[in-house]
């Protein structure tokens, strides 16, 4: 019976024990880095699944349509927008829908984009007017500019053309102020907004030349074109492609446009230089922008695409169709720098023009 056990128990040790060679302790060490294996993977596996997300952002973006929101009605800013819209959809092989969020000289769309998820799936054609026309209007908007927008590339500029009705006895921009100063009050202009571009022309004119001039704000250059064409109110200061078919069906009649060179829309008409009133060169800035804490890859993504776009010759023809300008594009901090040089030349300008900063 003795001999029995000693052949079972393998020499007198249990056959549930395992044997290890003496001073080696092999067997606990194998355990334990075999349940720090499986906790390392654990681990890993974690991290892996919280990166996924962010690794897929940055390969397949986009995945769904974008939104370009554009902060005016129908004008200038929306007929840039939606030339702007197909050729980026086309980049990014997804569509890229516009938005038309009015009011407030731009503010209401611009704000609706800053509270938006910082995703890359929504994004703001805004301009110079985006950043508050004087520092105090700056300190009202709805939202921070400089910490809620993020600017991503810029590619054209546009042009402003005052406009008259034809019952308006004045041939050129010299005779509109002079019959503005025999009529104080009686020239009523319209614009994109408080705080728009086009505003800023028309305060600047007033204060230059010392008339009195009313102005009519609207959500966007089309909507005033209108009453114009009514006779609703006498004169507009509004986008080149909102105004030349008016123009050219003798609706309206075309004194002087904003940009250096004429525009291509409106040969005939002269520069604001050529009719007598210099230093007048001011017209809107097209830029893209998205909401503050977006991706550095979906913005760097998005400043490619654009600047390839700009390239395009066929891009490039449509913006001589709308009278826009071509640009050098600027993207990342190049264009923080200009856009805050921008700013601080359009606060100047309201500020020559007797707009109140309060």
């Amino acid at each position: 019976m003795r001999r029995h056990r000693l052949l079972n128990g393998a020499c007198g040790v249990p056959h549930n024990v395992r044997l290890s060679m003496p001073g080696t302790g092999s067997g606990p060490r194998i355990v334990a880095a075999s349940r720090a294996r499986k906790a390392l993977l654990v681990i890993l596996a974690s991290i892996g699944a919280l990166l996924a997300p962010w690794g897929a952002v940055a390969q397949d973006y986009p995945q769904r349509p974008v939104r370009l929101v554009i902060p005016f009605s129908a004008g200038f800013t929306d007929t840039f927008g939606r030339v702007l819209a197909v050729f980026l959809g086309e980049r990014l092989g997804q569509n890229v829908v516009t938005e038309n969020r009015a009011g407030a000289g731009g503010a209401v769309g611009a704000n609706v984009v800053a509270h938006a998820a910082p995703d890359g799936y929504t994004l703001l054609l805004g301009s110079a007017s985006t950043f508050g026309l004087t520092a105090g209007e700056a300190k009202r908007l709805p939202y921070d500019p400089e910490k809620d927008l993020v600017p991503v590339a810029m590619l054209a500029r546009g042009a402003n053309v005052f406009v008259v009705h034809p019952t308006v006895k004045a041939g050129s921009m010299m005779a509109l102020i002079e019959y503005a100063r025999a009529y104080p009050g009686k020239i009523r202009y319209c614009s994109a907004g408080i705080g728009s571009n086009a505003h800023l022309n028309g305060a600047l004119l007033a204060h230059r030349y010392g008339i009195e001039i009313q102005h009519v704000p609207y959500k966007g250059g089309s909507a005033g074109v209108v009453d114009l064409i009514s006779g609703q109110i006498e004169m507009c200061i509004s986008g080149t492609p909102t105004g030349a078919p008016y123009v050219k069906a003798g609706k309206m009649r075309a004194l002087a446009v904003t940009s250096a060179a004429r525009t291509p829309l409106m040969p005939g008409v002269p520069t604001m230089a050529e009719a007598g009133i210099p230093d007048f060169v001011h017209g809107p800035l097209f830029v893209v922008l998205a909401p503050a804490g977006t991706r550095a890859d979906i913005t760097a993504r998005l400043a490619r695409e654009l600047v390839a776009i700009s390239r395009q010759q066929a891009f490039q023809g449509r913006l001589v169709e709308i009278g826009a300008e071509a640009v050098e594009p600027l993207t990342e901090e190049a264009l923080r720098h200009y856009l805050r040089g921008e700013v601080q030349r359009s606060r100047e300008m309201a500020a020559m023009a007797g707009l109140k900063d309060e």
